[in-house]
């Protein structure tokens, strides 16, 4: 009886080599294997850098949001066939935009996403004065990719609105999307006063409402300082643009410049970026002051 296992069958052939492992069968397991090791360790010395810096990028996020609602609201109001002027809408917007940002990144960082907050904070609430620099970056970064962002999307839209003429005023003016301009007849004193006021009342919301001992509106705190947003907006953000951030306006302010409006979205008005730059800052601490030496207990 013959068959290939028989030994009196034609000579066996000459047996092979033993094969290397990497030449093998369990080659792709080897393979993958090593492919999960490197990407264990990618995830590992990710998961270290993002412990490191998470809370800068949590600034970085939330400005970026903040930025890409707030001034898509007002885009809405600018470039749609049937402009909707309603002071209303916008300070609704805002209101809304503040308090998503808040949802997405407080329990990170705090969801400071505004100079004049973590300013404040650092002087009157004990915030380390280590990540004050970080802070501040990460949320002009983000307010920049924001607009940046924004744009992308919208481009065509402006480009309809001004036929390609980048203008920052006027009928056509579209720089006002991006960043904040006054009414033409209001004076600056007015306008200054309206950025330094209504940033100390946000201030005093934000410290009034996340105090420990404060807690039914602790629990809510995000959707009261999106009420107050609301509120110091109807009353007082006509007359000065409504910013009461300085990365809100500063970052898609430099934006702009670059992306074809030019650098007279600085000079314009005489070197308006000044006010929502610098009163902001003033009027949190002010309101960071008046909190702790009035009311704070």
């Amino acid at each position: 009886m013959t068959g290939w296992l028989s030994s009196s069958s034609s000579p066996a052939p000459e047996e092979s080599a033993p094969l290397l492992a990497s030449e093998g069968p369990n080659r792709p397991f080897d393979s993958r294997k090593r492919h999960h090791k490197v990407i264990e360790k990618t995830v590992r010395l990710g998961r270290k850098y993002r412990a490191r810096y998470r809370e800068y990028l949590a600034e970085f996020i939330g400005t970026l949001v903040l930025v890409i609602l707030i001034c898509g609201a007002s885009a809405e109001q600018t470039l749609h066939v049937e402009p909707n002027k309603s002071w209303l809408t916008s300070s609704i917007g805002s209101g809304l935009a503040v308090l998503i940002a808040i949802c997405i990144v407080g329990h990170v960082s705090g969801a400071h996403i505004n100079p004049a907050v973590t300013l404040t904070f650092y002087c009157f609430s004990g915030f380390p004065g280590k990540k004050v620099g970080g802070f501040l970056v990460a949320q002009f970064l983000g307010a920049f990719s924001g607009a940046a962002v924004l744009y992308a999307v919208i481009k065509p839209a402006i480009d309809e609105f001004d036929q390609g003429q980048r203008q920052i005023l006027g009928p056509h003016g579209t720089a006002g999307i991006f960043a904040t301009f006054p009414a033409v007849y209001i004076e600056r004193y007015s306008s200054i006063l309206s950025e330094i006021i209504g940033t100390a009342l946000l201030l005093l919301i934000i410290m009034a409402t996340g105090h420990q001992n404060n807690m039914p509106f602790r629990n809510a705190q995000g959707c009261f300082i999106a009420i107050g947003i609301v509120s110091i907006s109807l009353s007082l953000g006509y007359t000065s643009g409504f910013s009461l951030n300085p990365a809100r306006d500063l970052g898609p302010r430099l934006f702009v410049a670059v992306a074809g409006w030019g650098s007279g979205v600085f000079t314009v008005r005489d070197y308006y970026f000044l006010v929502p730059l610098v009163s902001p800052i003033l009027g949190g601490l002010l309101g960071g002051a008046c909190y702790t030496i009035f009311i704070d207990q």
